[in-house]
């Protein structure tokens, strides 16, 4: 998995150079809005910075496609799980960086005074969401049904879960009656999640990999 590994990493080079000006650019828009007081209005380039990392595995896979790298990588001596597992590695590896690149910053602002630390978790949570839980629901399809069917079944899924998710807390009888955890269970709940949905799409995906037929 290793060379497949570095594959993916010579092709993000390649083809997405601009991503690494784009993180750039969001730190420093990110410790502009901490230092002026306005966190919030510099959260949309780091939330975007960590979405576009989040999906670096499917623009990989849509490269393989195009080149046909998909097909000629079964020469090799590497299994489909390697093949698989490469993506996932890739995607967690820059997601894990960026995160912690503004983990870092927000910490370095809350240490300065300028932002509370509260909203450090929050937003540290919120960034591991994001960065996790696209790319769980993004591969699967992809390796179960190729890229430009995956994508498009990707996207019905997001509109299906927003569309549920919005109806169900908008509800009149959930207004009142939601249940309140604990704030460190909250905080675990919020990490744990969206592990175990990175977890369990990386399995899900070597299974249906697998099965596929190229």
């Amino acid at each position: 998995m290793k060379a497949l590994f570095l594959a993916d990493l010579y092709q993000m080079k390649m083809h997405f150079k601009y991503y690494g000006f784009f993180v750039l650019l969001s730190a420093v828009i990110a410790v502009g809005g901490g230092i002026g007081g306005v966190g919030g209005m510099g959260m949309f380039f780091p939330i975007y910075a960590v979405l576009m990392c989040s999906v670096l595995g499917t623009s990989l896979m849509q490269l393989d496609e195009q080149s046909r790298w998909n097909i000629y990588v079964q020469a090799l001596p590497c299994s489909r799980r390697d093949q698989v597992s490469s993506k996932y590695a890739v995607t967690l590896a820059c997601t894990g960086a960026v995160w912690v690149l503004f983990l870092l910053i927000y910490t370095a602002l809350a240490l300065a005074g300028y932002m509370d630390w509260s909203l450090v978790l929050a937003l540290g949570e919120l960034l591991l969401l994001i960065g996790l839980l696209a790319p769980s629901i993004s591969l699967p399809p992809m390796f179960r049904w190729g890229s430009a069917k995956g994508r498009v079944i990707y996207v019905v899924l997001v509109v299906v879960l927003a569309s549920g998710m919005g109806a169900t807390f908008s509800a009149p009888d959930m207004a009142g009656g939601a249940v309140e955890l604990p704030g460190p269970v909250a905080a675990a709940l919020t990490v744990l999640v969206p592990v175990a949905l990175f977890a369990g799409s990386w399995a899900l995906s070597v299974r249906w990999y697998e099965k596929r037929e190229l």
